[in-house]
């Protein structure tokens, strides 16, 4: 469908902006976490990336908060954005949808932090579960990446 020129014009901006959005929140972010923990507190032992979760002391609080939260964020990031209304018109849709885009970004980029802090807290016996929560939001944000095509049959829908 097509929509007025102005309309046009701004459904490409607002997804190009939306996919940058996205790609730096759920892309970019975890990957300098990684590459920050792993220098930093793993101090370039990067194959405790992979060592699983035998080492991880689950009787410290700071796991399950840390888990839980994680957890949270990515219920809401699930569960929130479509919740955010049901506009009438096509330009009223565009904006649901780039705020849908934006906090599903920001609850994704939140996993990640999780497992920074998590990381940096607890060092290396929490690296593979810190790995787990960087590589939550990347895989979750391939299914969230702002497509023209979708945000153009949503807008349709409701003009």
């Amino acid at each position: 469908m097509t929509f007025s020129p102005d309309l046009e014009r701004e459904l490409r901006q607002s997804v190009r902006q939306a996919r940058l959005v996205a790609f730096t929140c759920c892309y970019v972010g975890p990957a300098m976490y990684i590459l920050s923990l792993g220098s930093q507190a793993l101090r370039g032992r990067w194959e405790l990336f992979l060592g699983g979760f035998g080492r991880l002391p689950w009787g410290d609080p700071r796991v399950p908060v840390s888990l839980a939260a994680a957890a949270a964020a990515m219920a809401l990031a699930l569960v929130l954005p479509p919740r955010l209304g049901r506009p009438g018109d096509a330009r009223a849709a565009l904006g649901v949808l780039k705020a849908r885009n934006l906090l599903s970004s920001a609850l994704l980029v939140a996993v990640a932090i999780c497992g920074l802090v998590l990381g940096v807290k607890i060092g290396p016996p929490a690296a593979s579960l810190s790995l787990v929560l960087f590589l939550a939001p990347m895989v979750r944000g391939w299914f969230v990446f702002p497509s023209e095509a979708r945000w153009r049959r949503a807008m349709a829908v409701r003009n």
